[in-house]
């Protein structure tokens, strides 16, 4: 066992988080699979009353596999990257029915399903079956950028290989689902990106970073992009006399796909009066809603609100106070505002 896993299984004695609503003796697959997919590029303390109020809708993966993809997506609306809902319930449906509803164990089987990578793959089998099998999520990038000064950011193919390389080399024969859960609980808690607590640290004493003041400067920065490109949209919010709103289904791929929302064109008079008359010929605009911006990680959409009378508006109509579909945040914004 390497100097940084004991140091690390040492403190998680004393100080690991082992009350997360995942966690449960004997381990859970279903659960520790559940938040490993939620975890991803969410912090704990979000995903926490996501996964509760999930459980207590699908409560197995059985009731997972046999959900409707709405309800799926309902609940998990808020969480964002909504291709992990969509590839959970994938999962769950492939398990059903090709490993009789019990989750596989072997690691080429795991990593095969949609929505899992390497790392949660081994996060899954650590915790799950307390096999040794490494993972390198955020939390544990940065760690071992910093113990080790690894030169290079994380977006760089030999960067990762040197990383995956420390993480197999640290990963003990024993107590590993221990391990997994103390380097993970260091990085959130202790190895933060930034002003990280390296006086809390059980590897201060030996981490490269620490030892020589550079906490700043590992893990290295990505170089920087040019400012993120632009696009604006119009979405169109047809109310009937019942106050009802209109929302369709968006195809199961791209941007929000799967989830409800609001009619969208392009933002400009010709395309909005198209779109109008399209939906309904007696349909007029009532106003303009404040203009706002969504920000994904590869553009910014600005959103343009337009509500519309529509009169004898009946199917796709619902109630904006009581709506049980998953709708992307603008949407579930607009609607509250209403």
């Amino acid at each position: 066992m390497t100097e940084l896993a004991s140091d690390i299984l040492h403190w998680f004695k004393l100080n690991g988080r082992k009350n997360l609503p995942w966690q449960s003796t004997p381990p859970n697959i279903y659960h520790i699979w559940l938040s490993e997919i939620m975890l991803q590029q969410t912090q704990v303390i979000t995903v926490i009353d996501y996964f509760n109020k999930f459980i207590i809708c699908f409560p197995d993966l059985t009731a997972l596999a046999n959900a409707k993809e709405d309800e799926v997506m309902s609940n998990w609306a808020g969480l964002g990257y909504y291709s992990r809902a969509r590839n959970l319930h994938k999962t769950a449906k492939i398990i059903a029915s090709n490993h009789k509803g019990v989750f596989p164990k072997k690691y080429d089987e795991i990593v095969a399903l949609p929505g899992i990578g390497p790392s949660t793959a081994g996060a899954i089998l650590s915790l799950g079956s307390g096999l040794s099998t490494p993972i390198l999520d955020g939390n544990v990038k940065r760690t071992l950028s910093r113990y080790h000064k690894v030169e290079g950011h994380y977006s760089l193919s030999k960067v990762m290989e040197e990383l995956w390389r420390l993480a197999k080399h640290h990963t003990p024969q024993t107590k590993n689902a221990e391990y997994t859960q103390a380097i993970m609980d260091i990085g959130a808690t202790i190895c933060k990106p930034k002003n990280p607590l390296c006086g809390n640290c059980p590897i201060a004493s030996h981490c490269g970073a620490c030892l020589s003041k550079e906490q700043g400067i590992y893990p290295n920065k990505k170089p920087k992009k040019d400012k993120l490109p632009e696009k604006t949209i119009t979405f169109l919010i047809f109310k009937n006399e019942s106050h009802e709103v209109f929302l369709k289904k968006r195809p199961g791929r791209g941007i929000w796909g799967g989830l409800w929302s609001f009619v969208e064109c392009d933002d400009n008079t010709e395309a909005i009066d198209l779109a109008i008359r399209q939906h309904n010929d007696s349909a007029k605009i009532i106003r303009r809603l404040s203009k706002f911006k969504h920000t994904f990680t590869h553009f910014n959409l600005w959103i343009n609100p337009i509500l519309v009378d529509s009169p004898g508006g009946l199917a796709n109509y619902y109630d904006a106070g009581s709506l049980a579909l998953g709708t992307p945040a603008p949407v579930k914004k607009i609607l509250q505002a209403l």
